[in-house]
């Protein structure tokens, strides 16, 4: 109880000194609360937690899977949502701003403990090593949520192209521009290098509830694909799938989804009762379904042989099964806790996909089929042989790929962002839309908004284009 007490006293001094005009905007009273905070290891492990718990997790998987072709509005929808699922997107909109906040909340409190940590000795060598990885693993979450920020906010994905401000130490009265994406990838990337610096002296780390070494290589893997890093993305997958397993029964992969098998995920957030069920994205935990599974997913999963293919039975609730009513069957819960899952961040899968994609844009158009055909064998009760005549003819393959195996976990708009593509619905998925059924690629929609709150309190950030 004790601990528990102190956990919540170090939280609260955190969120104190967290501005709630702008997420890196400090009030300078509030340092008094900082230096009372964090005075031991101890308790700048405690602090990290408080890190952990800041991020969302489901805020951009809510916005992404509306944004795309996945979903369809459910009859029972009372308004959840549509101004997303109809890109009826601006400056006010609640989902932009919302996100925006909670990964630079995340930034600043993870600035604050890095700082803090500079004036904390560790008086064994027990204690440096726990110290060690909480600087590490705070590196390595400032670099993601700067990623997600990059993904989400930049005016396109070119090198020159406006991205997002640049957060690397604790604010008060700044007001930053918008950095290049170029800038801000270098420095994620140089904030995993540093992270992995620390990591390379520590032993490993077997737990999923936390950045690791592999977690962060894994990120490493994702940034390069995204930045046209083809040997990165092909070396960096490589040492993750070389050093970790891959579900490969129905029982094991349905189990990622129930919590129960953990081995192929290499970080999740994990979730208690009141930190927010990420499945009420999609169905009430009174039973009013928001979104459906779209008829668009449906055919899908059912060109790609879906009565043997593991994924079938989680991205449909087969156990609820209603051809009229299709639910998302990723996050059910459990009976004493409806839609309540731990949330999966990234896991071993999407590196045999970044590997694949690698390989196929660098024409190796045989070890692109070898990497999908090891992932397709582990994922159905037939056996599949994957050949590629060209490189487009594998690219399709592995978007289509990717939809399937990285279903409503955040995924789909950016891998439409990056191949150009836009999103195309099909009738009966946007009948009830307000005629949202296309979404040209290079949409200004892509990018989210900068929110007007963080434009009415900062001057020198621009807008994306047409909002």
């Amino acid at each position: 109880m004790k601990n528990i007490f102190k956990f919540k006293l170090i939280l609260l001094a955190i969120l104190t000194v967290v501005s709630c005009k702008d997420a890196y905007e400090v009030e300078p009273k509030d340092e008094v609360f900082e230096e009372n905070a964090f005075n031991t290891v101890d308790q700048l492990e405690t602090g990290l937690y408080g890190v952990y718990s800041g991020i969302s997790g489901s805020a951009l998987i809510d916005f992404t899977s509306k944004f795309v072709d996945d979903l369809t509005i459910a009859a029972s929808n009372r308004g959840q949502g549509i101004q997303v699922f109809t890109w009826s997107i601006n400056s006010g909109t609640n989902e932009p701003e919302s996100i925006w906040n909670n990964y630079y909340l995340v930034i600043n409190r993870a600035n604050r403990i890095l700082r803090a940590a500079e004036g904390i000795e560790a008086t064994t060598e027990a204690e440096q090593e726990k110290k060690d990885r909480i600087v590490a693993e705070l590196y390595a979450i400032r670099g993601f949520a700067h990623f997600d920020l990059m993904r989400l906010y930049s005016a396109s994905y070119e090198p020159n192209a406006e991205s997002v401000p640049i957060v690397d130490r604790v604010w008060v009265y700044e007001q930053p521009a918008r950095n290049t994406v170029e800038d801000v990838a270098k420095f994620i990337s140089d904030d995993f290098k540093a992270a992995q610096d620390i990591f390379a002296n520590l032993p490993a780390s077997t737990d999923i509830n936390r950045m690791s070494s592999l977690a962060v290589t894994a990120y490493q893997a994702r940034l390069a694909l995204y930045t046209g890093d083809i040997p990165g993305a092909i070396n960096f997958s490589t040492e993750v799938i070389n050093n970790s397993t891959l579900a490969n029964s129905q029982t094991e992969y349905l189990g990622i989804w129930a919590d129960e098998f953990t081995s192929e995920t290499l970080w999740q957030l994990a979730r208690t009762p009141g930190q927010g069920a990420i499945g009420t994205i999609f169905t009430d935990t009174n039973g009013d379904v928001f979104f459906n599974v779209s008829e668009e997913m449906l055919n899908t999963l059912n060109n790609n042989d879906w009565t043997d293919d593991h994924r079938t039975f989680a991205v449909l609730d087969t156990q609820n099964f209603d051809p009229a009513n299709l639910q998302v069957g990723k996050y059910l819960g459990s009976e004493a806790n409806p839609f309540l899952n731990n949330i999966k961040m990234i896991r071993t899968s999407e590196m045999y996909l970044i590997r694949a994609e690698a390989y196929a844009r660098d024409n190796k158009l045989g070890l692109a089929s070898t990497d999908m055909e090891t992932l397709k064998n582990a994922r159905k009760d037939i056996t599949v042989t994957v050949g590629y005549a060209s490189q487009a003819n594998a690219l399709a393959d592995i978007l289509e790929e990717r939809r399937i195996e990285l279903a409503y976990e955040g995924h789909r708009m950016f891998d439409l962002r990056r191949y150009d593509l836009g999103v195309d619905r099909l009738p009966n998925d946007c009948d009830n839309a307000a005629g949202a059924c296309s979404l040209d690629s290079g949409d200004y929609r892509f990018a989210l908004p900068i929110p007007q709150s963080e434009r009415f309190a900062n001057d020198n950030i621009s807008q994306n284009p047409g909002y």
